[in-house]
């Protein structure tokens, strides 16, 4: 389907320049963003920005703050015209009766449709403090124009999908961050949309509470929400995301899962190693001297060390650890993180 013309708008209010694009093949995405551009009055934010979403996917983007994060998810979603390119979306989302209906439709012209089958949960909560978890429900549900019946049947099943079904009749001021999360999350999907929203779904949460959120993400996920989220937490990223975008400088550095990414830059190996006593100094200098240890650095009385994936390299640094009169307590050797990936876009965009 190549240069389709769009279905016309639903929104009265001018659409961005609408741009021919290729989608021939059998796999195609479910959001397209086809040579994005976004600023505002002289300053650029995003510039020729393009990825992929398709239908499964936990898609991750990140980035340093200021990056554009919150600004491509407000003009994937439609909230946001572009100053140049297209965000398109599949038209059988919801258009079930597909007669003279190109087969992706941009989110400008249809953002009425859009904002039925997509959820969107902000960083900063976006429920009412003095309702009840349940009457929060009720309220977004009806901003959506949702029959009663409707609601209440969707609210029975998402107060089980985010544990808040005994909590139902508690002020949302009175929950915990956790549990406030969790209602945010719950009031996005009040709708079923296939496509849900996350911007920094686990901002300012402790670890046991992050690690709650992300397995209701999975769980939703599973159920078959497209889900796209923001975070400036890199872990999280590589724990939840089929896919990954990294944002720096207006642009795409690096996009694809994460083995795209170990393919497309160098694939650094990562050594950990844990003395007893802790003092790396000589050892850290004897590694600096080999060719192909490309970095070293100590994080929690560990000694992390990155190097270029050749078996000589590894044994060398081997050999160096082991020459240490300190007691080793453990070593690990392991691919590059998103962090390590990351961190090396960064050097080379520079």
């Amino acid at each position: 389907m190549a240069g389709k013309k769009e279905v016309g708008s639903d929104n009265p209010s001018p659409a961005a320049k609408t741009v021919k694009f290729d989608f021939s093949g059998k796999d195609q995405p479910l959001i397209a963003v086809k040579n994005v551009s976004k600023g505002y009055r002289k300053k650029i934010v995003l510039k020729d920005v393009n990825v992929d979403i398709f239908k499964g996917d936990i898609f991750g983007i990140i980035g340093m703050s200021g990056s554009g994060k919150t600004t491509m998810f407000q003009l994937m979603s439609g909230v946001l015209k572009p100053k140049a390119g297209d965000v398109l979306v599949k038209s059988d989302l919801f258009y079930k009766d597909k007669k003279n209906i190109p087969d992706f439709v941009s989110v400008y012209r249809n953002h009425n449709n859009v904002r039925k089958h997509f959820g969107f949960a902000a960083q900063i909560p976006s429920f009412y403090e003095h309702l009840t978890v349940e009457e929060n429900l009720m309220m977004y549900g009806s901003l959506y124009r949702m029959k009663k019946k409707d609601v209440i049947e969707n609210m029975d099943r998402l107060l089980k999908l985010v544990d808040l079904k005994d909590e139902k009749d508690t002020l949302a001021a009175e929950l915990s961050g956790g549990m406030q999360r969790r209602l945010d999350i719950a009031c996005s999907l009040i709708h079923d949309p296939e496509v849900l929203f996350l911007d920094e779904p686990t901002s300012d949460l402790d670890p046991v509470m992050r690690k709650q959120i992300w397995a209701l993400i999975k769980e939703i996920n599973s159920k078959g929400t497209t889900i796209v989220l923001a975070s400036h937490i890199l872990e999280e990223v590589e724990n939840l995301c089929t896919k990954v975008a990294i944002l720096h400088d207006k642009r795409v550095l690096g996009y694809g899962s994460l083995k795209d990414l170990k393919k497309l830059f160098k694939r650094n190996r990562i050594l950990k190693v844990e003395l007893e006593k802790g003092d790396y100094t000589q050892i850290i200098r004897k590694l600096n001297r080999i060719k192909g240890v490309e970095k070293t650095s100590k994080k929690d009385g560990t000694l992390i060390v990155s190097l270029t994936p050749d078996d000589k390299i590894v044994r060398q640094a081997m050999k160096t650890v082991d020459s240490s009169k300190d007691r080793l307590v453990s070593i690990e050797m392991s691919d590059a993180t998103l962090n390590d990936i990351f961190e090396t876009l960064m050097r080379k965009s520079e």
